[in-house]
């Protein structure tokens, strides 16, 4: 363990006394050791400060998933600067919106998104590192820097999020929030990862989980951390066979088409122990799938889902090995939680509320937004809680259930419904794959609508209703059931239930 008030260079060199023999990062045929890793992480560092980079100043990173986006990160925090982590295939008038808000010293770019963002910079230095060739084309060759100790206060990332009220925010992520968000799920997990477990790292790191974890918590615990930029089923098997992977970062999303996929078999994915699943809810078939998968394959992994957030630099509770349907785990240690009302009163425990997060891996605020930091950060018994927007019930044994986002909550006759809950129930049908439940109206008035990706019979989707109606209240009755073709998925692989609703829940009869 190590004291998490102090820079994110320096917390992950005193994680653990490192081995710089080892292996630290492998992309492809290419293996990087630690000895060269930190050489590296230096030559960068720089590189930014003779470019004029110092302490505060914004780095935006636009890379995919290589190994230049991991060393420019400890790079930045070696001099204090702040590193703006980009999706790296946004529409030029995104990244151009970024950039403009943020006000980049230097923008690292790759020869995925040159063309289309070069122009679009302002002023900023352009670093151009390619995807096949390890380099930073641009950047200044200097090995002097005045190196930037932090005591965790100072400003580490800036990354993109929903914002606990569902609008785009900026959140400025600390050193010590990031450090220790690594040290808590280290904590929670009886700190047993080392240099004999290789990370698979396919989230991209402008995510919280994929950076936070995926990258700053593995290398902590000297983890191999192997890279994939692109998921793809067949790929992603093969390389799990090859590295021998123990430990993967998912959404459920990925895991489905592994599971779908024939290569996940065999001996060869025995390796595995981890997948630690989050971004989106984990049915208990969709785990029941993975245990016999694994069981078939002679292996002992185990699917934990989980729940984070980007203002507390993604995971802050987790599974770990006693998974209860519908559950995301108990808080990680030094994670305190509160379930309350409307009036921010806590509330018994079985009762459904918004959950409140406290604890050192909290968020610094939203950037260049007082008002909107004010209502998420609040004070509460003399402590500092974000306000996550969530609705949780959590049970006696300590137990957190996503009951579904605030800012989804439907109101059928004065009564709360939880579209979540509603979609876990729809699940329960073997012709059920994926599913969206969103409100709709009729002459102004709110109804539940059940949207399937696929087409299902005119009979299966009476039987959905019927189902709901047996298991559930009427309040949560769908009125109709309808097919899409396909759901439209947010940057992450998250359905979009924002665009859903905005297609299929308009009040076609007036009001």
């Amino acid at each position: 363990m190590a004291d998490i008030h102090t820079s994110l260079y320096n917390f992950m060199r005193a994680y653990r006394n490192k081995d710089v023999t080892t292996t630290a990062i492998i992309r492809g045929g290419h293996k990087m050791s630690y000895d060269r890793f930190f050489k590296e992480i230096d030559k960068v560092a720089g590189g930014l400060f003779k470019a004029g980079v110092r302490k505060g100043d914004v780095v935006m990173l636009a890379l995919p998933n290589i190994e230049q986006s991991i060393i420019a990160t400890y790079a930045c925090s070696r001099i204090g600067a702040i590193a703006s982590m980009i999706h790296p295939k946004l529409s030029s008038d995104e990244f151009e919106s970024a950039v403009k808000k943020l006000q980049p010293k230097i923008v690292f770019l790759s020869d995925v998104n040159m063309g289309a963002y070069f122009s679009r910079c302002h002023g900023a230095k352009r670093v151009i590192c390619h995807f096949c060739v390890y380099d930073y084309i641009g950047l200044p060759r200097s090995k002097y820097f005045e190196a930037y100790d932090g005591d965790g206060e100072e400003i580490m990332f800036y990354m993109q999020s929903g914002g606990t009220s569902g609008e785009p925010k900026t959140v400025a992520i600390s050193s010590r929030c990031a450090n220790a968000m690594a040290n808590n799920l280290l904590a929670h997990l009886d700190d047993k990862f080392d240099s004999h477990n290789a990370m698979l790292v396919v989230l991209p790191m402008f995510h919280g989980f994929g950076l936070c974890v995926g990258m700053h918590a593995a290398i902590c615990t000297d983890m191999h951390v192997v890279l994939q930029p692109i998921f793809n089923a067949k790929k992603t098997t093969r390389l799990i066979k090859k590295q021998k992977i123990t430990t993967i970062l998912a959404v459920p999303r990925m895991v489905q088409k592994l599971l779908a996929c024939d290569e996940f078999n065999g001996k060869g994915i025995s390796s595995i122990e981890d997948v630690f699943v989050g971004g989106d809810t984990v049915d208990k078939e969709l785990v029941r799938k993975f245990d016999e998968r694994m069981k078939e394959c002679g292996g002992k992994g185990t699917l934990s889902p989980g729940y984070g957030l980007t203002e507390t630099a993604s995971v802050c509770t987790v599974t770990n090995g006693d998974f209860v349907d519908g559950s995301v785990g108990k808080p990680l240690k030094n994670v305190f939680v509160k379930i309350v009302d409307e009036d921010l009163k806590e509330l018994p425990v079985g009762s459904v509320g918004e959950l409140l997060v406290g604890g050192e891996q909290m968020m610094t605020g939203y950037v260049g937004d007082e008002e909107a930091t004010k209502k998420a950060l609040i004070q509460l018994d003399g402590r500092t809680w974000v306000r996550t927007g969530d609705y949780f019930r959590q049970d006696e044994q300590g137990r957190l259930f996503f009951m579904g986002r605030k800012k989804r909550l439907i109101k059928i006759s004065g009564i709360n419904v939880f579209p979540t809950e509603i979609e876990k129930v729809v699940k329960e049908l073997p012709f059920i794959n994926e599913c969206a439940c969103i409100e709709y109206r009729m002459k102004g008035k709110p109804y539940i609508k059940v949207l399937v990706e696929g087409e299902i019979s005119d009979a299966q989707k009476q039987a959905v209703i019927s189902h709901v109606a047996k298991r559930m209240s009427h309040w949560n009755i769908p009125r109709c059931v309808e097919c899409v073709t396909e759901f439209p998925r947010t940057k992450i692989g998250k359905i979009d239930i924002k665009g859903l609703s905005y297609e299929f829940g308009k009040d076609t009869q007036g009001g």
